[in-house]
């Protein structure tokens, strides 16, 4: 990659993250927002072919998994799916609400999907979390805080098995490595980040006061209109994946801290996507250990990072100022301390039973 190359792709990391910052337009309609960049981008770089497009069609309602290739199961059947059921079941959550609002039930709840996603996927769990999140009486600040906390575990959780999110089941695919060989090289990094995440969650919510604005109510407009805007950013991800290859390709051979530092760009793109230009059974076990923990880690900082983050985002009607703030708080010294953790352990413990 030229100089050239460099600084196009580095001004396009600014365009995707400074406005949704700076504006309240661009922040409400996020999706638009992406879905444009993404299109100009593709369009202006010369890579929006047939197969782009069809592949970033099919993403959103497809699921890949080994052995098995792609499945119509995809992230927004398991949206629409998740909101049915819980617009079903309204009457009896509203009548749990301040049951949901205490600290200690929303961090066992976080603990839990966490460690779920792995084996009912990412989706369903960042789903199930969102919709209790909103029946729960609190206060918008404390749901955006439980809601980031929730995202920093369903992620990790969902790294650790094939079934749990496209990362994974793409790195298992190019590993060539079978179905638990992620779990044995990152279950400690997933118990840190979803044990944390639940402490983390608690403990900011402690005391907080119940909301006394009126119980949540959904509306079926709004469980259609979600699968819809998640559609439209799984889509657009899909093509910015495509859009930051050659800077990942770049980066591959620059040594795992470079590839640690690389993971953050995770955050406003498809982490699948960076595994997918960089994983393969010839990258050393350490090394692999270190990319994957970061893109991890790194995902939840923005809410178009990872597709839990879009899930959860759109359920609660979080915008990307906010969540970032949040994100960023609870990131920052997560990712310093994953770094630190892994230089003194850079084996798994389970590798060296």
């Amino acid at each position: 990659m030229d100089i050239a190359q460099l600084a196009t792709q580095i001004a396009l990391l600014a365009i995707l993250t400074a406005p949704p910052l700076l504006s309240r337009r661009v922040e409400e309609n996020l999706e638009l927002f992406f879905l444009g960049v993404a299109l100009s981008a593709s369009l202006a770089l010369g890579i929006l072919d047939w197969g782009l497009l069809v592949e970033a069609l099919a993403h959103p309602v497809v699921t890949y998994q080994p052995g098995l290739g792609y499945v119509p199961a995809g992230i927004v059947q398991a949206v629409l799916a998740a909101g049915l059921a819980f617009y079903a079941a309204r009457r009896r959550l509203a009548r749990a609400a301040a049951t949901l609002a205490r600290p200690a039930a929303l961090s066992a709840l976080i603990f839990a999907f966490g460690l779920a996603s792995s084996a009912i996927s990412a989706v369903v769990a960042a789903a199930a979390l969102a919709e209790l999140l909103a029946f729960a009486r609190l206060p918008r600040e404390c749901k955006t805080r439980a809601a980031v906390c929730g995202a920093f575990a369903v992620g990790a959780g969902a790294a650790l098995l094939p079934l749990g999110e496209p990362l994974s089941a793409i790195a298992t695919a190019k590993l060539g490595r079978g179905f638990l060989y992620l779990a044995c090289l990152l279950l400690d990094v997933g118990i840190i980040v979803i044990a944390l995440s639940a402490a983390l969650a608690y403990l900011s919510l402690r005391g907080a006061p119940a909301a006394e604005a009126g119980h949540y109510e959904p509306r079926l407009a709004w469980v259609f209109g979600r699968a819809a805007r998640v559609y439209a950013f799984v889509f657009s991800l899909s093509i910015l994946g495509s859009v930051f290859r050659p800077l990942a390709e770049a980066a591959a051979g620059l040594g795992r801290d470079a590839l640690y530092a690389l993971g953050l760009v995770s955050a406003v793109v498809d982490n699948a996507t960076l595994a997918a230009a960089l994983v393969g059974p010839e990258m050393p076990e350490g090394t692999l250990r270190l990319f994957m923990t970061a893109l991890i880690a790194a995902g939840a900082l923005t809410i178009p990072g990872n597709v839990p983050n879009i899930v959860i985002a759109s359920a609660l009607g979080l915008r990307f100022g906010e969540w970032a703030r949040r994100a960023a708080a609870l990131g920052a010294p997560l990712l310093a301390g994953l770094y630190a953790y892994l230089l003194a352990v850079p084996e798994s413990p389970l590798a060296r039973a």
